[in-house]
């Protein structure tokens, strides 16, 4: 008998895939490049090397960095998360914990995340989606009530106005009373501070975050982030003692669930667990959304026939106030989509952590490979989206996407919880406006507009401002 030789696995993979180039650039000129201009970033490393290129472009992350564009490894390597090779450990997003705390959701390994994911789903699926529908559309009438003939608005304060309201009605089931206009003041302050263009650098230098008193932005930071934790905790001690007394069982809102929730030992959440949750929902919650409807304003006014394309639409509904006929929308859902691909709530995905030798789609990876999907880099590809740059609704008329193709949302495991509710708020309000007003840009808005960063996402570089003509 001849015995064959054992061939170790890292052999074995190298001999059937194609081994990962790198980026030639020095990893500090790629970190830099990646915090102040990631979009000219990413398609620089495309075009050196498309599909899988090996980069630096995090600071104080593992040098084994892979940022990927290849649709057929993405939707590989999503379907095998939690599986044997790959895992997607919350460690590797410490960076958000500045943000939103350590014990976010976020922010959990692989087992806590399921079971927290498993708690937190059912508020933003289903018959609870359906029950917002009327609060997001009554919240939308009367900040457009406001809006008068002949003046002139900012769409992203207006939509963060909204979409706040929403976001704190589904975490704390209100929206109104003195406790809540002040967490709606101190969230704002709060984002204003971090996604402006230093509060955006602070993100990623730790130096910058230094706390060197009231007049430093780090103090700034500091004092918003303190304040908000006060009220926070007083609505929980405050819930807490509701449901002790039976006051508050019947409530449904994410608070109330996690409240009650116990795991195997019969222990609750703590205080700190509940905070950093609920820190977590309002502001992932509002402003990804804020900036989502901005974008759709601009695309809609800046083509004219996609907004005649819209309110054609509408006008053969049978009941264009019922939320869930609206949800039903064809061209509605293509104009949302587009506004997706084109700007996605995240440019990376959730990154995952390679555990041994393996091949994705004929590439080898190793141990220690941290793996970055780059939604930004795929949403551009022209193989997939002809003449990407354009704006065209029709193209998720012609055709469907794969899950490796088109994920606005990221994807696998890590999928965000809220993009149910993102979408279905995101059409709502913008059926709610295109009924009440006609709108235009204003002159010098009608302009292209380039994104910049804007804390982890990206957003317009400029105001996106409009005038009322029909109220």
């Amino acid at each position: 008998r001849v015995l064959s030789p054992r061939v170790p696995p890292r052999l074995l993979v190298a001999a059937m895939a194609a081994a990962i180039p790198t980026l030639a650039d020095p990893p500090s000129r790629q970190m830099v490049q990646a915090i102040v201009d990631p979009l000219g970033y990413y398609r620089r490393c495309f075009r050196a090397h498309n599909g899988v290129v090996r980069v630096h472009m995090v600071p104080g992350f593992s040098p084994q960095q892979v940022l990927i564009n290849d649709p057929a490894v993405l939707q590989e390597l999503m379907g095998r998360d939690n599986g044997r090779g790959i895992s997607a450990p919350g460690h590797l997003n410490d960076l958000m914990e500045q943000v939103v705390g350590q014990h976010s959701l976020m922010l959990l390994e692989p087992a806590p995340h399921r079971a927290r994911r498993r708690l937190l789903t059912p508020p933003f699926h289903g018959e609870r989606l359906k029950a917002y529908g009327a609060l997001i559309q009554s919240i939308a009438r009367q900040v457009f009530a406001e809006l008068a003939p002949g003046q002139v608005w900012d769409a992203r304060t207006q939509m963060q106005r909204i979409t706040m309201r929403v976001i704190l009605s589904a975490v704390f089931g209100i929206h109104e009373g003195e406790r809540y206009r002040r967490l709606e003041d101190l969230l704002q302050r709060n984002l204003a501070l971090r996604t402006g263009r230093f509060g955006s650098m602070m993100l990623f230098l730790p130096p910058l975050r230094r706390d060197l008193g009231s007049w430093s932005p780090g103090g700034r930071v500091r004092h918003l982030e303190s304040a908000t934790r006060e009220v926070l905790l007083q609505e929980i001690a405050e819930r807490r003692h509701s449901l002790e007394t039976d006051d508050g069982s019947k409530r449904e809102d994410v608070l109330s669930l996690l409240l009650a929730c116990r795991d195997e030992g019969g222990e609750g959440l703590s205080d700190a667990e509940l905070h950093d949750e609920l820190l977590t929902l309002l502001l992932a919650g509002h402003e990804t959304s804020a900036t989502v409807l901005t974008w759709a304003l601009h695309w809609i006014h800046h083509q004219p026939e996609v907004r005649e394309g819209l309110l054609a639409e509408l006008d053969g509904c049978d009941n264009p106030d019922d939320p869930e006929e609206i949800q039903r929308l064809r061209y509605l859902n293509a104009v949302v989509n587009e506004v997706l691909r084109i700007h996605p709530v995240a440019m990376l995905l959730f990154p995952r952590l390679v555990e041994e030798h393996l091949q994705l789609a004929g590439w080898a990876f190793e141990p220690g490979d941290v793996l970055f999907g780059c939604i930004q880099a795929v949403h551009e590809r022209a193989d997939l989206y002809p003449d990407p740059g354009s704006f065209r609704p029709e193209r998720f008329l012609e055709r469907s996407y794969g899950p490796g193709e088109f994920l606005p949302f990221g994807g696998g495991a890590r999928r965000c919880i809220g993009a149910a509710l993102a979408l279905y708020e995101v059409k709502l309000i913008l059926v709610t406006l295109l009924r009440q007003h006609r709108l235009t840009l204003t002159p010098g808005c009608d302009r292209p507009l380039p994104p910049r960063r804007r804390g982890f996402i990206l957003g317009p570089s400029r105001p996106v401002r409009l005038r009322v003509l029909q109220a």
